[in-house]
């Protein structure tokens, strides 16, 4: 069996440029398959709110003033990444819940839980990742309360008295910190952050990267050894398009886009199913088909499965949790 190229993953669950990266993500695990190893590692971008100081956005300091400015950025990012954010103000911190610290924790500590319980899904950890980012972003959930965090695993079906403890516990302040120092020795100071990984060697990119670079910079850290199981345009029909969406139940218009290498098309906002070259008839005949439905979601759509049950699952549970 070759060698994989194990990727880095440095970030925090509050970074909108993080949020962007999923459909970039999620194309190099359908894309590549079982050749890379992806692994995240909290980076606890907000310490404390108040001390915090981004001068370029106006983000720090003041905490009123830096949800609405917190809240504008996402809004410009979402433009250029295409993933959705809440069309509604963000109250993201309160003098009482200052940290983005809070979410990084409840992902170490979703980790430890499937490590010591059986979950359905194999993936649970990043599910439960994407949960957070997905209701911080886009439903604006105030997530760094420990109840709403703990409320978030019963999504994923966790026991929540069990996740609490874990979220409470030692273990979880012990990997954070390993996790921090790991983050200044890469001198990782922007989020994302990817350390590739092949062979002894190691290659860091900075910042938000497109699923091509990617590619690239797999391919060439791997002397080409590490490619493409699949071309993402050969890939893209009706049936594969489902299928990728019915693996998590539901999906937005870049991540499909992203996962079969579709042409953004000139004048259309990256958050639209017609901005994509061929998604809209694709996603037209799915729905015809009562395949798949697109509905509104922020300052965007979603599409999600209708016919396969494990898919729906999620996303019914999803709309019964209570979130505060």
């Amino acid at each position: 069996m070759k060698d994989k190229v194990r990727i880095t993953v440095f970030a925090d669950p509050v970074c909108t440029w993080c949020w962007g990266s999923v459909p970039v993500l999620r194309a190099l695990r359908y894309r590549y398959g079982e050749q890379l190893d992806i692994k995240y590692v909290m980076g606890g971008m907000i310490e404390d709110i108040a001390t915090y100081n981004n001068r370029r956005l106006s983000i720090g300091g003041d905490i009123a003033m830096s949800n609405r400015n917190i809240h504008n950025h996402w809004l410009e990012a979402s433009a250029v990444h295409g993933m959705p954010v809440s069309e509604k103000p963000v109250q993201l911190f309160s003098e009482e819940r200052r940290s983005s610290v809070p979410l990084n924790k409840a992902y170490i500590a979703a980790k430890i839980y499937a490590r010591d319980n059986e979950c359905e899904y194999e993936d649970a950890p990043e599910r439960y990742l994407r949960l957070m980012q997905e209701l911080t972003a886009v439903e604006h959930v105030q997530t760094n309360l420990d109840e709403n965090l703990v409320a978030i695993s019963a999504v994923l079906g966790f026991n929540q008295d069990k996740f609490a403890k874990i979220l409470e516990g030692e273990e979880v302040d012990s990997l954070y910190k390993e996790g921090k120092a790991r983050c200044n020795r890469y001198e990782v100071h922007s989020f994302p952050t990817y350390l590739l990984e092949y062979r002894g060697e190691e290659m860091i990119l900075r910042g938000f990267t497109t699923y091509e670079t990617l590619q690239h910079r797999i391919g060439h850290l791997s002397y080409e050894n590490v490619v493409p199981i699949n071309d993402g345009r050969e890939l893209f029909t009706v049936d594969n398009v489902y299928d990728f969406v019915a693996q998590y139940g539901t999906a937005y218009p870049v991540e499909i886009a992203t996962a079969f290498s579709l042409a953004r098309s000139e004048g259309h906002t990256a958050l639209n199913v017609e901005s994509y070259s061929g998604l809209a008839d694709v996603v037209e005949e799915l729905v015809k088909a009562e395949r798949m439905a697109l509905s509104s979601k922020g300052n965007g759509f979603i599409c999600y499965t209708l016919k396969d049950d494990k898919s729906r699952k999620h996303m019914h549970r999803h709309e019964h949790v209570e979130i505060l």
